[in-house]
């Protein structure tokens, strides 16, 4: 793509920074520069060093060389719009607006002086048509994440910091984002767009630039890349996606268990939604948010409300009143927001993997230190993760590891059915490559796996199975590779079976 760049001098640069933690060198003479009327894709794994240097840039941390130099003297004019929402959800769009340029200094605020700069900035944002008095928590998530960049646009910063403001969309409310984000560089705005789906790096950005272990490894225009050469730059090495292979020759054993979910149905999300998978199988469901197949999903692990219908794990009913019923009768869930429903971020690993298995660890109510450290070394060493690092703060690990520690905690209730909700949101290409040769394995065990996922290409390399889902109900349900990706986009998204 090809848009006309709003003059020749940068809005910022990033000049020869650089910055270490204890002993760690984060980033090493990294320089960059950001222009206005361009979408400019920052790239790289979870721990290459662009959320380090991002967060240098909104003033979070300071660097220990280098310097950012700004369009104005003295101004560097960004927003930085991080991937887990600031807005308060209790409160009022007008009061989450004014909060961007709040000052302390005066006692009282004039809202109807305010109202023309919010309405402005709301407009720019694809929001002009908003209640100001509604509160945040009634609006949907992608009008969520436009009102933060209404936020930036409101505190007049010239450079929007986008972190995968995509992640938790559906394709729909993705394309409205980017409709988004093409009229800001058309109106001379410079967007750092930082996202791990590099579908839509190709049809957005303008511009590349790509990390690696806190370095620049590579930067230029789009048009200069492929794909696989921005993977094979981001890994350090050629990476090859690999399609799920179909399990065949169970054991006997395996065949015998299977789940069976007949007529569910919950007020107003799904209605008569049937289906069964088997122990060695990974189910995909597909669907835009509000579908419904996010909300079956959560209903399986106890945390939506059914009105009717029950599932079996073989003859055995499983209850789906509570989170707590629905594992005591074997099905473990990994959320799709790890920081609220995932894990602990103060805790260390050990503590995360042991909290959903307590009986396992414990004797009369009394935790053992040394069977939670035998627990916690099992379980991470089965997802890949470095078992020395077992007493870690979780908040201190990258996106990729907290998902890990988050299927660990999962497995580690010893579960006759996992059920997983985006599974790989926010995580790095190598990291999910990891994330699934775990799921995966478990598929060759006595497990049921049912994944819940809004990434097409997520469906290809982890489902044996997909079940594609519109208004509440099931359209199709097949083998993965016998459906295209046309036929499953028109599924989601006009309810058109094949």
């Amino acid at each position: 793509m090809s848009r006309t760049v709003v003059g020749d001098a940068p809005l910022m640069r990033v000049v020869g920074v650089s910055k270490t933690f204890g002993g760690t060198k984060a980033l090493q003479n990294v320089s960059m520069a950001f222009h206005g009327g361009e979408v400019h894709a920052l790239l790289g794994e979870n721990g290459a060093g662009k959320s380090t240097l991002m967060k240098i840039i909104a003033g979070v941390h300071s660097a220990d060389e280098g310097e950012l130099i700004g369009s104005r003297a003295g101004e560097l004019d960004v927003a930085m719009v991080f991937q887990e929402l600031s807005v308060v959800p209790e409160m009022s769009v007008r009061e989450n607006m004014e909060m961007s340029r709040f000052d302390n200094r005066r006692l009282f605020v004039n809202h109807k002086a305010l109202e023309p700069g919010l309405r402005s900035a709301l407009d720019a944002a694809g929001l002009g048509d908003l209640d100001l008095d509604m509160p945040v928590e009634a609006l949907p998530l992608a009008q969520r994440q436009l009102l933060e960049i209404a936020r930036g646009l409101y505190a007049d910063a010239k450079v929007l910091i986008l972190d995968e403001p995509t992640a938790t969309l559906s394709d729909v409310e993705i394309e409205r984002v980017h409709s988004v984000v093409r009229s800001l560089v058309r109106q001379g705005h410079g967007i750092v767009y930082i996202t791990h789906r590099l579908g839509e790096v190709f049809t957005l950005a303008d511009r590349i630039t790509i990390m690696r272990s806190g370095e620049v490894v590579a930067s230029g225009l789009t048009s200069r890349f492929t794909m696989d050469e921005v993977v094979t730059m981001m890994l350090g090495h050629e990476h090859t996606a690999e399609a799920a292979e179909p399990v065949e020759g169970l054991p006997p054993e395996l065949e015998r268990r299977q789940v069976t979910v007949t007529g569910l149905a919950a007020a107003h999300q799904f209605s008569d939604v049937s289906f069964s998978v088997r122990a060695g199988e990974v189910l995909t469901v597909f669907g835009q948010i509000g579908s419904g197949a996010d909300q079956v999903i959560r209903a399986l692990a106890g945390l939506a409300h059914v009105s009717s219908g029950s599932v079996h794990i073989d003859l055995d009913r499983v209850h789906l009143n509570s989170r707590p019923a629905s594992q005591a009768d074997g099905v473990a869930y990994v959320s799709a927001d790890r920081t609220v429903e995932g894990v602990f971020l103060d805790y260390p690993v050990s503590g995360n993997i042991s909290s959903g298995a307590l009986e396992r660890i414990s004797t009369r109510g009394l935790l053992s230190a040394r069977r939670e450290r035998t627990l916690a070394k099992q379980y991470s060493t089965l997802v890949a993760f470095d078992a020395k690092r077992i007493n870690t703060p979780v908040g201190a690990l990258s996106g990729g590891n907290q998902q890990k520690i988050a299927i660990a905690r999962a497995l580690a209730t010893s579960p006759k059915v996992l059920v997983l909700n985006e599974p790989t949101r926010g995580v790095d290409i190598g990291a999910r490559a990891e994330i699934y040769k775990v799921i995966r394995s478990l598929a060759h065990q006595n497990v049921a796996v049912i994944v819940y996922s809004s990434d097409i290409v997520e469906l290809r390399e982890l489902g044996d199975r997909v079940i594609t889902m519109f208004r509440g109900g099931i359209v199709g349900d097949r083998p993965t590779r016998s459906v295209d990706d046309a036929q499953l986009l028109s599924e989601i998204l006009h309810g058109v079976a094949a």
